[in-house]
């Protein structure tokens, strides 16, 4: 009856839990990432044809190669229009904003061709938040325009919480009480058709988003804004035709995310045309309102729950598989119908739910059989360890015969693991909580005539800590609260050796703690190699670095001259070298950490930063990208020091007033696309004898530099650790015109996948 009790209290408990878990995602749409990656699939089934009545005039890039710079002068849009005017389609809509107004005569022009157009109509586009506290700001195209025009609407569009176009508001503002401005499409299709839209009718309020459907990219019809204007497209091809007139080309900005399945972008003109066609066919999915969704949500858990009482494991597994399928499939079915269940809350619920409520059940168990094999425990009946199988026996006795076999495999296993522990590689010693020794393995007893076993806690580190370590060994062990990062203490042992020392809390089924665990490794050799090291960073971080900074600042009190100038360059020179070696070694004994970098960016700041230098000696240093803002994985701080040292080496090298290039550009190795830097100089260019030794340790040649701050040899060594330790390469050549000149590539960052 208790466990009976007991599972009812679990049932309602994770019922509970299931129902707000369901609840809490649908009113905040916390899934509304998977819901949209659903939709978009379900939509890629079966896409709607484009409607036959519209045609694209694409301001396209042939468009903006014949005549000019964006934006264009309002004349040119005038020749366009007179052009539209003698061809009779059946409505315009002129996908650009005109809330500016440009030079007199043109917007006199403009307007006067939009005038000979009777169904043209313009958009307006609101800012947020509006001026003067006010909510948005409504931007109507100029008043001599909006007058020649048959009407406006808005061209707002939605986005979604992954910034992917998939909604539409028909309208803006109150529709109640009739102060609302449609949609640029709705009021095209109200020209065409003389009357507002069904799926207009049946909005109850303008903040309803509609989902619409798209066609497949590239299927509408579409002619050149180039073509259209110099008179290239017959009449007949725009008679009884739906004109949209926008911006395809990608420099122009309207361009957006939209889910056609190629993670590829739409022009707004684009969009505007799928959104005309969704009002004609009056195909859109509405959502299902926050009480179905929830409703819906709910039910497949629900019917798992109660489940619960009536199935064995297995159906219920079933049966859950059996409800993620027609979630999913209620979802197709109802999108096929024009609504939007979005399935993402039921079929986390789905999933949560059976684990959770396995994990419960069983606990319940667990405690169950352990208060039964506590009572046992007392009952003081002698049960043999192992005893033989009887044959066929009712169910009670078979259980008893289990229960006998489970003590003995846990007796069997108690000295398993002492015998485990006792042979374990590294000392360990076991503490109660009056400190005395109850356990001990071989290694920790090693040196201890008489034992360690029943030795008091501190008699035991007497015998084993050095002296110098010792309080601070105490130190960690009389901690009340462990420390949740570096829990362990080192300290050498008296023979020398370097130990790690961890204390662990022995803890019975009840929760009541029963004593200490204490762990020994030996890291002697890690000791003493982190030593050394540290030594060496410490030498060239301070021992060499304080002096050299030392004597450069007492150089600044100096008058200077030639003397003092090659003190400093030895100073400086100096102080490169530390500087070198110690990132050599951080690049040698750290991993790899990579972002995303603007590699041209990068470069900028390496190049800017080297103005000073260039400056004092007349020197320019010039950078040409042609890399399209590529983006690569790399570390910035490693990066830029590597940029640095190449674009200081083409200054040092560089004469008098001489130039430094450095072009970035876009190439492929092997078919693998990468960015590449070369960096030239026009100095006398590079030794043949050093030509094969460049990026190894050392290596310097300065005898040509033009600076007196001589190079230390490990410059190149860093650089070229670094390049490849971003998957790159780097190369060092002489340059036909003279000079030498680097070139670095390094991979190019793969594209994300939507």
């Amino acid at each position: 009856m208790r466990l009976r009790q007991r599972l009812g209290i679990e049932w309602l408990a994770v019922a509970l839990l299931a129902t707000c878990v369901v609840v809490a995602l649908s009113y905040w749409e916390s899934l509304s990432r998977f819901d949209n990656l659903v939709y978009d699939q379900l939509s890629e089934i079966e896409r709607p044809a484009p409607h036959s009545d519209i045609l694209i005039v694409e301001i396209d890039e042939d468009s903006l190669a014949t005549f000019g710079k964006w934006p264009w002068p309002r004349e040119r849009h005038a020749e366009l229009f007179k052009q539209l005017a003698n061809g009779n389609p059946k409505a315009i809509g002129f996908d650009i904003l005109l809330s500016e107004p440009g030079e007199p005569d043109g917007d006199a022009q403009l307007a006067e061709a939009m005038a000979a157009n009777s169904n043209l109509f313009l958009p307006l586009h609101f800012i947020f938040p509006g001026s003067d506290g006010a909510e948005y700001d409504v931007k109507q195209p100029i008043l001599p325009l909006e007058r020649a025009a048959a009407g406006i609407g808005h061209v707002n569009l939605i986005f979604d919480k992954d910034g992917v176009v998939r909604r539409a508001a028909l309208c803006f503002g109150d529709k109640a009480s009739g102060q609302a401005w449609p949609h640029l499409m709705e009021q095209i299709y109200r020209s065409v058709e003389g009357q507002p839209s069904a799926a207009f009718e049946r909005l109850e309020a303008c903040d309803q988003r509609l989902l619409m459907p798209f066609a497949s990219r590239g299927g509408f019809t579409s002619i050149s804004y180039m073509a259209l204007a110099n008179g290239g497209v017959p009449r007949a091809f725009l008679e009884d035709k739906i004109i949209l007139i926008g911006a395809t080309a990608n420099g122009l900005g309207d361009q957006y995310p939209v889910p056609l399945g190629d993670g590829g972008t739409l022009a707004g003109v684009e969009i505007m045309a799928n959104l005309y066609g969704a009002i004609a066919r009056d195909d859109f999915v509405r959502p299902v309102t926050f009480t179905r969704q929830l409703l819906l949500s709910l039910l497949p858990v629900w019917i798992l729950l109660i489940g619960f009482w009536r199935w064995r494991p297995r159906t219920t597994i079933i049966v859950s598989f059996a409800l993620l399928l027609i979630i999913l499939a209620v979802s197709t079915l109802l999108m096929r119908s024009g609504l939007w269940f979005a399935p993402g809350a039921a079929l986390l619920g789905v999933i949560l739910v059976n684990p959770i409520w396995g994990w419960r059940r069983l606990q319940a168990t667990s405690d169950f059989m352990y208060r039964e094999l506590q009572n046992f425990n007392r009952s003081n009946v002698d049960i043999p360890i192992m005893r033989p199988d009887l044959g066929p026996v009712d169910v009670i006795t078979g259980q008893a015969e289990q229960l006998t076999h489970a003590i003995a495999h846990v007796r069997d296993l108690r000295r398993f693991i002492g015998d485990a522990l006792r042979n374990l590689p590294d000392p360990m010693f076991i503490t109660d909580l009056d400190g005395q020794v109850t356990f001990v393995n071989h290694l920790a007893e090693v040196g201890m005539e008489d034992g360690a076993q029943d030795l008091a806690l501190d008699d035991m580190l007497n015998l084993f800590v050095s002296p110098d370590d010792l309080q601070e060994v105490k130190d960690y062990l009389y901690l009340q609260n462990r420390p949740e990062t570096h829990d362990y203490v080192d300290f050498t042992s008296l023979d020398g050796k370097v130990f790690a020392m961890r204390r662990a809390l022995v803890v019975s089924d009840e929760g009541l703690l029963k004593g200490h665990i204490h762990y020994l490794a030996d890291i002697t050799e890690v000791a003493n190699a982190a030593q050394q090291r540290e030594e060496v960073l410490q030498l060239l971080s301070h021992d060499m670095r304080a002096p050299q900074a030392a004597i450069l600042a007492l150089l600044d009190s100096q008058k200077a001259d030639e003397t003092t100038a090659r003190i400093e360059g030895h100073a400086r020179r100096t102080l490169a070298l530390a500087d070198n070696f110690v990132g050599l070694a951080r690049i040698d004994s750290s991993e790899f950490v990579g972002e995303d970098l603007l590699l041209a960016e990068l470069v900028e700041e390496a190049n800017d930063s080297l103005w000073p230098l260039g400056k004092a000696r007349s020197i320019r240093c010039e950078v040409d990208d042609r890399s399209g803002g590529a983006f690569i994985i790399g570390e910035p701080s490693s990066l830029y020091r590597s940029f640095v040292n190449l674009i200081d080496n083409a200054i040092k090298y560089s004469p008098e007033g001489g130039l430094v290039t450095v072009g970035i550009r876009l190439t492929e190795l092997d078919g693998q696309a990468f960015v590449s830097v070369a960096i030239a100089d026009q100095g006398t260019g590079i030794s043949e004898d050093m030509l094969g030794q460049l990026f190894e340790r050392f290596a310097s040649d300065d005898r040509m530099a033009h600076s007196s701050i001589k190079g230390t040899g490990l410059g190149l060594n860093f650089v070229s650790k670094v390049i490849r330790r971003h998957g790159g390469h780097i190369r060092g050549e002489n340059s036909r015109d003279g000079g030498a000149c680097f070139t670095v590539l390094l991979p190019l960052a793969p594209e994300i996948k939507e």
